[in-house]
């Protein structure tokens, strides 16, 4: 008999190959792999009392306060523990109790399913103040740029006619327009959107709609416009909204947050329940990495980030070259490339399919050795 310690992330189906249990106990079993952690704040004592009963009942746990089981009226943290399956058994118990619980059940109810391959977002930007110079493209090199970076793997490519850096004010729709138009029509006489997934970084209806009616199929709009849900669902289209507060011209400041993880998931929830009732299905959520945010809330909100996968929907992190790098190490623009990986992969691994960058062979590399690390198996040398 041999004992081997592996990588507790390893693909329990690939494990499931080589060992060849039943069919039902790989169902069974898949729900019991994986141990998951919910933080609960605010919770009154008979809440904690309860569910710290009904979690060791189906094999879970709970830490709470430490007078909480002593019957004391206070409100506290408690932190939940427990495999799928015990979470799916303790939702159908706390369905029939009080004092929010039922709130609780549902959320314990539902699928924080990751994506198993992450999707690039090229980003070109077609102005001469974007952030990372490195991104800015001409009428001259713009579509040579864009072929490029498809031949290189992407699976998106992002255009933007107007900057969104801390600072930047917005020129107006006839700058944004004259800006956009020759690429986008060129875009659309060579099929180019036939190769790859087009979308426009824009909050503008008339430059959008040009666009849409050029091929692309992606609005990406940083100010999370609901309103816009009406276009997407006229065109089918996939609509991304970002969570940002305030505007770029005064991004240097970031806002005071009470909580800022449910903040930006009631945040969230407003905007799909308005842009799902105007028609828009394809819906993309992206928390704004550096959009009014410190260095720390940044990394907090990658950490943390498969919490948004609660809502169903693709979960789109840009934070390419971005100043949360700049404050953990001093470095400019250019010199942020290994930051901007680490952070990405990060991201991927806590529920990001879409990774916006204006790195894309690199970071088609990276994940590609990701991926094969993630195939390689132990036991595949022993089959």
């Amino acid at each position: 008999m041999k004992f081997y310690k592996i990588n507790e992330n390893s693909d329990f189906n690939a494990l499931c190959e080589y060992i060849k249990p039943s069919p039902g106990g790989i169902s069974i079993m898949s729900k019991k792999s994986k141990l998951n952690f919910v933080l609960i704040d605010d919770i009154r004592s008979p809440a904690a009392n309860i569910l710290k009963q009904d979690a060791i009942s189906v094999g879970a746990e709970l830490v709470t306060h430490k007078d909480t089981i002593f019957g004391m009226q206070l409100n506290s943290s408690a932190l939940l523990m427990g495999t799928n399956a015990q979470f799916q058994a303790l939702s159908k118990k706390e369905k029939l109790q009080d004092f929010g619980l039922k709130n609780l059940a549902v959320f314990l109810g539902k699928s924080f399913v990751k994506s198993r391959q992450a999707q690039i977002m090229g980003v070109l930007n077609i102005n001469k103040d974007s952030f990372n110079e490195n991104s800015r493209i001409t009428g001259e090199n713009g579509i040579s740029r864009i072929e490029n970076m498809i031949e290189q793997g992407a699976r998106y490519i992002d255009l933007g006619g107007v900057s969104s850096r801390p600072g930047s004010v917005y020129p107006g729709r006839d700058e944004e327009f004259d800006r956009i138009k020759d690429i986008v029509s060129e875009i659309y006489r060579q099929k180019l959107y036939e190769k790859v997934e087009f979308s426009l970084d824009s909050f503008d209806e008339y430059c959008l709609e040009f666009a849409l009616n050029h091929g692309f199929s992606v609005i990406n709009d940083i100010t999370a416009n609901e309103n816009l849900a009406s276009l997407a669902a006229r065109y089918d289209a996939q609509f991304c909204m970002m969570h940002m507060l305030g505007d770029p011209a005064t991004m240097q400041i970031a806002p005071h947050y009470d909580d800022l993880m449910g903040e930006i998931d009631e945040f969230f929830a407003q905007k799909i329940e308005r842009a799902t009732a105007l028609g828009a299905k394809k819906l993309i959520l992206d928390v704004g990495i550096g959009f009014g945010k410190t260095a720390e809330q940044n990394m907090l909100l990658i950490k943390h980030l498969s919490h948004f996968l609660h809502f169903g929907y693709p979960l789109l992190i840009g934070a390419n070259r971005k100043s949360v790098i700049n404050h953990y190490v001093k470095t400019d623009v250019k010199d942020r490339l290994p930051g901007s990986l680490y952070l990405h992969l990060k991201a991927y691994e806590n529920g990001a399919s879409i990774i916006r960058t204006h790195d894309v062979s690199e970071h088609v590399q990276m994940f590609v050795l990701h991926s094969g690390m993630q195939n390689v198996n132990l036991w595949q040398d022993k089959a």
